[in-house]
This record gives C-alpha cells, structure tokens and sequence, in this order.
C-alpha cells in the first residue's frame, strides 16, 4: 500500500509509517511538501489555522 503524507518531516513520516504498519502489510509511505499558512513547528494559535481554499 502507498501511503502519500503532507509532510516531509522524518519524523512524522516515521510514526505514520509505524501506526501503518500495526494493520497493514507492505506500507511505502512517501512524504510531500504541501502549503500552508503555518510554519513547520506551529505553536498556539497557529495549530488551528485552516487553509484557505
């Protein structure tokens, strides 16, 4: 199963690949830069911005 994840962070890449793995067989997660309006470390109010569509 391809798992893409919007991050490039290794270590958020890394968890989502261990909670995967507890349920399914041959995860190969791929992380993606995505935008956003926060910054790679939010803090809080920035962790409740939505992004504007």
């Amino acid at each position: 199963m391809k798992i893409l994840i919007g991050t490039k962070n290794e270590g958020k890449i890394e968890g989502a690949k261990k909670a995967f793995e507890r349920y399914f067989d041959n995860i190969e997660i791929e992380g993606i830069s995505v935008s956003s309006d926060v910054g790679n470390q939010p803090v809080n109010k920035d962790i409740f911005k939505r992004s504007k569509k």
